[in-house]
């Protein structure tokens, strides 16, 4: 899967840089100041045919704030498409909603970084692409211990 970034793609989000909402600007400056513990996180970055809020490349991880136009059906999948594509490419999606967002900034940061350090994985889920091998998985039925003569 490429992620060439395409000329007009690049423009797009230079100029959303220049142009962030509230939100994006508070919680900007939180995610900012994560760069003393190791996060370092672009805003309005390209990647690929998509343009994300924040990323932090060395971990893998988009941070986006979700307004209005994300609660719509055309806003969910595309959505979904660009979680899908990322996801592809190993990033992880941290979904932040709008009001939060300009309440308390910097939990929302936190939240963040949390996810950076321990990441999504449940550990009540089998990993990915490796079946069990013989003697794992399911318990064997109960059987009663036979009796020596």
């Amino acid at each position: 899967m490429t992620t060439r970034v395409k000329p007009e793609t690049r423009q797009k989000a230079k100029s959303l840089r220049q142009s962030l909402t509230k939100g994006e600007v508070l919680l900007w400056l939180e995610l900012r100041a994560l760069k003393s513990s190791g996060l370092h996180f672009r805003k309005q970055a390209p990647i690929g045919p998509y343009i994300v809020d924040f990323v932090a490349h060395a971990h893998k991880i988009v941070v986006e704030v979700d307004g209005d136009l994300h609660e719509t059906e055309a806003g969910k999948r595309h959505d979904a498409n660009r979680d899908a594509y990322l996801r592809s490419l190993g990033y992880r999606i941290v979904r932040l909603d709008y009001p939060d967002v300009l309440a308390n900034p910097w939990a929302c940061a936190q939240s963040a970084k949390d996810q950076a350090a321990h990441g999504f994985e449940d550990p009540t889920r089998p990993l990915r692409g490796h079946p069990p091998l013989k003697g794992e998985g399911a318990r064997p039925a109960f059987r009663p211990l036979e009796e020596n003569p």
